[in-house]
């Protein structure tokens, strides 16, 4: 009994340790797949067969990720993905500076294709624009986009400025409260 379950702990701990498995690209992305006001197309990886987006093993699409584009910064998950069928593509989540997007297109067998952009965002941006159909396949409408790495906007002077003025207004009117 104790040799059982030594050997099933002992493949257990093989089968968790094993390394991420390499995603491989049936196709090549192409940069004109994303645009829009404030975007800059700087990479893309894609087109993988499947939503990767959802059902992959985020390990792997990780560790392609950095590979891809070097020097993002992945936390241990994505940082959010929609359900989106047109344009333009929005996150809840505010992005700007270097971005790192995945998007998924249904309309092929096995699921459709996923690929990953590694964008800037810059002034004026209102969204994602994507290509439909499937720039692959050629059919099929987009299904999802998952935000993977962004750089937070760094505020204006002015923005720094206004919230001095305001802090200090606080304290004006806290110390003449106390005066009188």
């Amino acid at each position: 009994m104790f040799k059982l379950s030594s050997v099933a702990l002992a493949t257990a701990f093989v089968a968790f340790s094993a390394p991420a498995m390499a995603l491989t690209s049936p196709g090549t992305c192409s940069f004109s797949d994303v645009s829009g006001a404030g975007v800059t197309v700087t990479g893309c990886a894609g087109y993988f067969t499947g939503n990767l987006n959802n059902a992959a093993d985020f390990a792997d699409v990780s560790a392609m990720l950095s590979t891809e584009f070097p020097g993002i910064t992945l936390g241990t998950d994505r940082l959010e993905q929609v359900d989106v069928s047109a344009n333009p593509v929005n996150f809840a989540l505010p992005v700007g500076g270097d971005t790192v997007i995945g998007l998924h297109w249904g309309g092929g067998a096995g699921g459709g294709t996923s690929s990953f952009y590694r964008v800037t965002v810059g002034a004026g941006f209102a969204g994602f624009t994507v290509a439909i159909p499937n720039p692959e396949l050629g059919r099929g409408g987009l299904s999802n986009a998952a935000l993977y790495s962004t750089t937070p906007a760094v505020p204006e002077p002015e923005s720094y400025a206004m919230m001095l003025a305001g802090l200090g207004a606080i304290g004006l009117m806290m110390r003449r409260r106390r005066r009188g």
